[in-house]
């Protein structure tokens, strides 16, 4: 995706410094894991359109736990920025 694409719709937001103090806010959250709302708001995209995009399979990173849809920010920031410059690089 060309950087102007990532300016337009957020992309390049994802896991970027200020998501990270963000996330480090959420008291008693995984700081890798959000919910698609939350998703949807890193992304630039409605709730609405996250969460169908999860129920489809298109969601890079979401999962169900029970009823609940949650979304992996490594799996995000990996599918939106590339293997390369992805945090699951540093972490494994």
């Amino acid at each position: 995706m060309s950087n102007t694409a990532q300016e337009h719709t957020g992309l390049d937001k994802v896991a970027s410094p200020g998501t990270e103090r963000w996330l480090r806010g959420r008291a008693g959250s995984d700081p890798y894991v959000v919910s698609v709302p939350e998703a949807a708001r890193l992304l630039g995209i409605s709730k609405d359109l996250a969460y169908d995009l999860a129920r489809r399979g298109e969601l890079p990173g979401a999962f169900q736990l029970g009823r609940r849809w949650r979304v992996s920010l490594i799996r995000l920031r990996a599918a939106v920025h590339g293997p390369k410059d992805s945090v699951a690089q540093e972490i494994g």
